[in-house]
């Protein structure tokens, strides 16, 4: 079942990427989806929704640049915990 959580996951994550950039009248390129996705990520995981999204999904999850974004929040939440 983890496996099947994670493609169908990471697969939406990609599906959603590929149709804002197939659908909108100006053209998005892939450099503005990856600051896009690793903003996005950031922003879910500070306000704490990407972990359950993570918990659930596993690689599906992590592996996407959203992924990314998520690694970073979390590892300036933590710096931000222990050093003040």
């Amino acid at each position: 079942m983890t496996y099947i959580m994670a493609f169908v996951i990471g697969g939406l994550i990609c599906v959603i990427g590929q149709l804002i950039m197939d659908l909108t009248p100006t053209k998005v390129t892939t450099a503005h989806m990856l600051v896009g996705y690793v903003t996005g990520g950031a922003v879910l995981s500070a306000l704490g929704l990407y972990q359950p999204l993570v918990d659930l999904a596993g690689a599906g999850a992590t592996i996407p640049v959203s992924g990314f974004g998520h690694s970073l929040a979390q590892g300036a939440i933590e710096a931000a915990r222990t050093r003040g």
